[in-house]
């Protein structure tokens, strides 16, 4: 099975007024855009903080991690694997 890696990143909620609030020990969602399939769920530390890792995809997949907060509130970011 091919693996590749990703960085490690913050999740963060935008206050509206110039701040922002970690969302802290959180499942964050991944999903395969490339292949079209979900994969394991990651979790966000106490800090609100995803180490970096890898997946079960190749390297130059395109990979969404989301979180849904309730509420309506969701948001993603995509990258690129190496």
């Amino acid at each position: 099975m091919p693996s590749s890696s990703y960085s490690g990143f913050d999740v963060l909620i935008d206050n509206d007024d110039g701040t922002t609030t970690p969302v802290v020990s959180h499942a964050v969602h991944v999903y395969n855009v490339t292949g079209s399939a979900a994969l394991a769920d990651v979790m966000s530390d106490a800090s609100g903080h995803v180490t970096g890792g890898t997946l079960a995809v190749a390297a130059v997949t395109t990979v969404r991690f989301w979180v849904d907060l309730g509420n309506g509130r969701v948001g993603y970011s995509e990258v690129i694997t190496t």
